[in-house]
């Protein structure tokens, strides 16, 4: 995926002093190793920064970010809420009467717990991300707000 959209243009990387409360450095990814390490399954990844304030050195260990790409308008959710059953991904969406109902999901990981549901759901609908195992469509719930992280 990396190589690919490496040659629709340039990927953005930011690198972040561990520690420090600055904005990161921005920079370009310039190479891809393509040779597995073996016994960490990684691929090396180097970027260019133009780096005019020498606030990174040799050396140096900072937190990276690549952005392969940006979605807009992605419909984003919890990872919890979505299930594999036999017949692939699902989520149980909560109908206005407060009973549910098991929706098909085509889903693709994101990042931190979220997933993006490409198909099955709709913006504003309310899925279940705890008991799903004790439901069973048609299954009246009791709606808790999640408190925020």
């Amino acid at each position: 995926e990396i190589s690919r959209r490496m040659q629709e243009g340039p990927l953005v990387v930011h690198a972040r002093l561990p520690n420090l409360d600055l904005p990161p450095a921005t920079g370009t990814l310039a190479f891809i190793n393509n040779a597995v390490n073996v016994a960490t399954g990684t691929i090396d990844l180097k970027a260019t920064f133009e780096n005019a304030d020498e606030r990174l050195v040799p050396g140096q260990f900072v937190d990276v970010v690549l952005t392969v790409s940006v979605l807009t308008d992605a419909l984003v959710v919890p990872a919890q809420a979505v299930q594999t059953g036999q017949n692939g991904t699902y989520a149980f969406v909560v109908r206005p009467d407060q009973t549910v109902e098991m929706r098909p999901l085509s889903v693709r990981t994101l990042d931190d717990g979220r997933m993006i549901a490409e198909t099955g759901l709709a913006a504003g609908e309310t899925v279940v991300t705890e008991g799903q195992m004790r439901l069973t469509p048609g299954a009246k719930v009791s709606v808790k707000v999640a408190s925020s992280r």
